[in-house]
């Protein structure tokens, strides 16, 4: 029988042999612990299935045309992260737009950076986000493949574009629409085999068919643009067209394009910038058409 004796101390009985506990062991012994875990799995397990369900009603909302194929990477278009974005409720808040200047071995470069918050009304969830672009952007910063002089860039259109991606990228990610698989186009019922590729190669040129959103932005950008030069007299602009895009090689061959349609993507960037320099010295410094304040 333990006891204890006149300075306090515990008399009789065996010693305590102290042992250290598996942390692991500690872990499943806890009453009620394994129900826990297994409700936590259950509830991530309905998570998971859940927001593929949202997926696919998402995917739904597009159609081939909103998407294009860069070697094997889906990539959707503004048009259809728009249309998604309205049936989902999401609102896009507190954009703000700020330039960054850095410099590496070529010199010194900027980049607009914009940043902002998406919340979706009809799934409760909230993303914050930024969206990049650089002086030094394909395509609006190099021609030829030579990176343009820093004065021959024009800002706004990089301006834009940071602000372009940031809410394409706001969208895809409240909505859970990042690393879209073609599968997953299955899923929805759209066909890949229908969807635009883009594939970039070195050195030689591409077709049409191959060009971005973006390159195809500024062929119809500068259609309408020699459209309006020529008071919409069709056979007008295409002696516009041939003006602009004139050029001579190096053996002295003169060359230039009857139809947009038959222009590289890069000779048209090349046209579309001797244009709208005579297109803003006609119209006193006016926007061509289609293009944001």
């Amino acid at each position: 029988m333990n006891g204890t004796d006149m300075n306090g101390k515990v008399t009789g009985g065996e010693p305590v042999e102290e042992k250290l506990v598996n942390p692991e062991m500690s872990l499943i012994n806890v009453p009620g612990a394994g129900l826990s875990i297994e409700r936590e799995i259950a509830e991530i397990e309905k998570n998971v299935e859940f927001f593929n369900r949202v997926k696919i009603v998402a995917l739904k909302l597009t159609k081939p045309t909103d998407w294009v194929d860069q070697g094997g990477s889906m990539y959707l278009m503004d048009r259809g992260a728009e249309n998604i974005a309205i049936a989902f409720g999401v609102d896009i808040s507190d954009v703000g737009v700020k330039m960054e200047w850095a410099e590496d071995p070529k010199g010194r470069y900027y980049s607009y950076v914009a940043t902002g918050k998406a919340y979706s009304k009809k799934l409760g969830r909230y993303v914050e986000d930024i969206g990049v672009c650089s002086q030094r952007d394909r395509f609006f910063g190099m021609v030829g493949g030579k990176l343009k002089e820093i004065e021959d860039v024009d800002a706004a259109n990089i301006r834009r574009k940071a602000v372009t991606n940031l809410y394409s990228r706001l969208i895809k990610r409240v909505i859970g629409l990042s690393g879209v698989t073609a599968d997953d186009l299955k899923a929805a019922g759209i066909d890949p085999g229908k969807i635009e590729k883009i594939k970039y190669q070195g050195g030689g040129q591409r077709s049409q068919a191959e060009m971005t959103p973006e390159e195809k932005d500024v062929r119809t950008k500068l259609g309408n643009m020699l459209l309006m030069m020529a008071n919409n007299d069709k056979a007008e602009a295409s002696k516009l067209l041939e003006k602009y895009s004139y050029w001579k090689d190096n053996d002295g061959k003169e060359h230039f394009a009857s139809s947009l349609e038959k222009m590289s993507a890069k000779w048209i960037q090349s046209t579309y910038g001797k244009a709208k320099k005579d297109f803003e010295k006609t119209n006193g410094g006016a926007r061509e058409p289609g293009e944001e304040g």
